[in-house]
């Protein structure tokens, strides 16, 4: 992409989990601890927000002793020591092995060129490439599996619930004959989307919605302005991290025979939570559910 990118675009990429893990192939690499017979680890450094979310959801917070720069959720987390960024600038190995870790938690795209080195130290790794909120499930189970609380009752509660919240979201939907129509705005300058490899458009559907840019195979695909207003949304979502408001997109050029604009339906996401693979993403697809269809 040659248009230039802020800072702030790159991190707010990095929390839709980075462009380059939701291209990659489907499945999870990783290397498990205990499956020889050893102890489960006691000092897992967490390199990305979503991880630390797992970590202390599959109650596996205590053993936690770093966490990445950006996380900020659970409160308990964010008082953790902070093992750097999410790249080579802003995260090294040496950092890391200040720790003194026995287990990584890596993003897939994002750190694998920290597995040589980890390999080289005998540390246990786990790669995460959750796509979709089933793949999400299934990294909340093996994390759980991986650091010994694959059979607690706080796992099983964890599922339960993301997937009542998930029913319930299905509920709504099935209430309604006809599917809103919505674009999601990644960015705005450049203009990008979520495409149907995103992790975003699964929640979209989810929620019960089409995703006017699903038939882009990209993730996350710059598109033009014409075609947003060719396509014609009948709902809009604004990043939060965008600083934009519903009124400076109502006052966009061109745009004022929108349904969504005509109707009143742009509405401001929290990013952080949204956009992030993590036990809270069934909250986001029922509360979508509800901001779409939920008008009383």
């Amino acid at each position: 992409m040659k248009a230039k990118v802020s800072f702030q675009v790159s991190i707010f990429l990095f929390g839709l989990f980075s462009l380059a893990s939701l291209l990659c192939l489907s499945g999870c690499a990783k290397k498990s601890a205990g499956e020889s017979g050893e102890k489960f680890p006691s000092r897992i450094v967490a390199l990305s927000p979503s991880a630390a979310e797992v970590l202390f959801a599959v109650g596996a917070g205590a053993q936690v002793v770093a966490v990445s720069d950006y996380t900020d959720f659970p409160p308990e987390a964010c008082s953790l020591p902070k093992a750097g960024g999410f790249d080579g600038k802003t995260l090294s190995m040496e950092s890391i092995l200040s720790f003194k870790p026995d287990f990584v938690y890596l993003t897939q795209g994002m750190h694998n060129f920290l597995i040589p080195m980890l390999q080289e130290y005998s540390i246990d790794y786990y790669i995460s490439n959750a796509d979709s909120i089933k793949s999400v499930e299934q990294e909340i189970l093996e994390v759980a599996a991986l650091t010994g609380h694959e059979d607690s009752k706080q796992v099983k509660t964890l599922i339960k619930n993301m997937e009542e919240k998930l029913a319930a979201a299905e509920k709504i939907r099935a209430e309604h004959s006809e599917s809103a129509a919505l674009y999601y705005e990644v960015w705005n300058s450049p203009f990008i989307t979520a495409g149907k490899s995103s992790f975003i458009n699964d929640v979209i559907e989810k929620a019960g919605a089409v995703n006017i840019f699903s038939d882009l195979e990209e993730a996350y695909p710059i598109i033009s302005e014409e075609s947003i207003i060719k396509r014609n949304p009948s709902v809009i979502l604004i990043s939060k991290s965008s600083a934009l408001t519903a009124e400076n997109i109502q006052s966009r050029y061109g745009w004022k025979d929108i349904s969504a604009l005509k109707n009143n339906q742009i509405f401001i996401i929290d990013d952080n939570v949204f956009t992030r693979p993590g036990p809270r993403i069934a909250d986001c697809v029922e509360s979508l559910s509800h901001l779409l269809y939920d008008k009383e």
